[in-house]
Parts: C-alpha cells; structure tokens; sequence
C-alpha cells in the first residue's frame, strides 16, 4: 500500500484495544514487550500521536468549539469526531497487528493515562492497564536515564515526578469502579511475581495465557527498593512531601523521617 492508497477504517462496534499508561519509568515499556509477546496482542513502539497536547488540542476543538460556529443546516454531530478519531487510530494501529497476524492491538505511551477518559470515549469496549512504582524508584530510573540516554530528563525533580505520579493515580481513580474495562498493576508485583501477575492480566483482559511472555521477557526484582541506597534524605523527603498521602493509601511504606512528621494536606 502507498501513501495514496489510504483508507480510513473504523474499528467494529464492539472493539476493544489496549491502552497501557502510568508514570515514565514504571515498567509500561517493560509491559509492552509483555503484550506484543502474547499470539494474539500486537503493541508497537509509542506512536507518540498525544504529544505535547497537539492532537488532543485539535480534538477538542473540533469537538467542542468549531460544531459551535458551524451553519446548522449542515447538520453536524459533534460525536462524528470521536468516530473519525478512533478510525484514525485504528488506521494506524490495525496494520501493524495484520501483519504479525494478530487481531488485537495495543498502544503504550506512559501519558496515556492522563487521557483516560479521551480514549474510553473513543473506544467504548477499551481496556486500560495502569502500571504503578513506588514513585522514589521511578525517580532512581529517571535520574540514570537523564544521565545516560535522555538528558533532558535533568530538569525532572524529585517534587516534580512525585506531582506527575500523584496526578496519573488521581486520573485513574474513577475507573476503579468499572474492573471490567481498568487495571492497576503494580511494577512490584510484575517483577517479583511474574506468572502470577500476568495470569491475572490476561484473564482481565479475556485473553488466554501464553508461557512465551515470560520466557521472551524475563523479569528482574532488583531495582525494587533502590531508593533506599540511591536517594538522599532530601529527595525522598522531596517525594513524600508531595506525594505521600498517595503512597500511604496505596500501601507504599514511608521512610521513618516522614512518619516522624505529619504529611502536608493535599489540595
């Protein structure tokens, strides 16, 4: 197929891809080896089409605003957009997962959980799987990634990825009430209990098990708890400051300093 030959294709009624987000350095590159490992799931590299907001900027403007200014007699329904966006994205994903033969696709860009919402309104039968790290470690991966691969990360703080990590959990809250369509897996357990928490997964998502996920993708549990020896106190007390509320009702432990102290209320 060359460029000229492009077809937008709208995705079945009742499709349902797969959305992977959550912090940067959470394990969502390592779930994603995960899925596009299984016989029947194709996840590629990120696609990148939310970057810096352009077109999510240019959905909602034609979804909310330009329907506002265009002559009735057009008679145009503003959930059109959301039809024409999803055949978009199926347009693009679709191939990908045609040519290794499998009939599902899945798209992994960590922000993706800040869009939530967006994308459950694009595909009504999505699933989301929302991978979650103790937001210190996630901190440890960011600082070696600023100084290895991606420098721009240096300008990534302590309070700054706790403050991401607190609002991509808060994104998510709403969803818990719907298990069927929204998954929270914690980094931790995908490391530590790997087989047990894919099986787990996949069941979630109606999929069946397949052993060559693990055996493709081993896993690793040492990175977990490195922030107790790659931190200072003044970073962890960076990122429980901000985000410690959060840690304690997910069940992340606080370090002695903190609990020595009371937690600042968040807004």
């Amino acid at each position: 197929m060359n460029q000229n030959d492009f077809t937008l294709s709208l995705p079945p009624e009742g499709y349902s891809p797969i959305f992977i987000g959550g912090l940067y350095c959470s394990g969502t590159s390592l779930m994603r080896r995960l899925l596009n490992s299984h016989p029947h799931i194709a996840c590629g590299s990120e696609s990148k089409l939310f970057q810096d907001n352009r077109l999510e900027d240019i959905y909602t403007y034609l979804r909310t605003i330009w329907p506002t200014s265009l002559d009735p007699s057009y008679e145009f329904a503003p959930h059109t957009v959301d039809q024409v966006m999803a055949g978009l994205m199926h347009s693009i994903f679709m191939p990908y997962s045609q040519k290794q033969d499998k009939p599902r696709w899945a798209e992994k860009t960590p922000r993706n959980i800040l869009l939530i919402d967006t994308l459950f309104a694009l595909f009504p039968a999505a699933q989301f799987i929302h991978l979650i790290r103790d937001p210190r470690d996630a901190f440890c991966s960011v600082r070696e990634r600023a100084a290895k691969t991606t420098p721009r990360w240096g300008t990534k703080t302590p309070g700054r990825t706790a403050a991401e990590w607190c609002r991509g959990i808060h994104s998510g809250l709403a969803w818990r009430e719907r298990p069927d369509r929204y998954r929270e897996v914690r980094y931790e357990e995908l490391v530590s209990q790997p087989e047990a928490t894919l099986r787990s997964l996949f069941a979630f998502l109606g999929e069946p098990w397949a052993a060559n996920v693990l055996e493709n993708n081993p896993t690793f549990s040492t990175s977990v708890g490195r922030w107790r020896s790659e931190l200072s106190a003044a970073e962890v007390a960076a990122i429980e400051a901000v985000a410690g509320e959060t840690m304690r009702a997910l069940g992340y432990p606080l370090s002695p300093a903190s609990l020595s102290r009371p937690m600042p209320t968040q807004a």
